[in-house]
């Protein structure tokens, strides 16, 4: 079901969504006290999944790493870029 579906099953229409929204877009919550949140959600969540492409050498030696460790090798990837980063900081 698509949105136009939806509107029509439940009899809406646009200015009925405008005027339903417009609370939450004031950042005004009529039907709770729970905190509200603006922007991406991925802001409010933290974590954000990104592909990295290393040379294949590298990737042996950071399971390597993490075997030893007993980590998971995205532990040392985080690791790794938490300690450059804060490196780059200072520089």
């Amino acid at each position: 079901m698509d949105m136009r579906d939806f509107m029509e099953k439940h009899g809406l229409t646009d200015e009925d969504l405008d005027r339903m929204a417009e609370p939450y877009e004031r950042e005004e919550c009529p039907h709770s006290d729970a905190p509200m949140y603006s922007g991406s959600h991925l802001d409010r969540v933290g974590k954000k999944r990104v592909t990295v492409v290393y040379d294949a050498v590298d990737v042996q030696a950071v399971s390597a790493v993490a075997r030893k460790r007993g980590v998971k090798p995205s532990v040392v990837y985080r690791d790794a870029l938490k300690a450059y980063l804060a490196n780059a900081a200072g520089a």
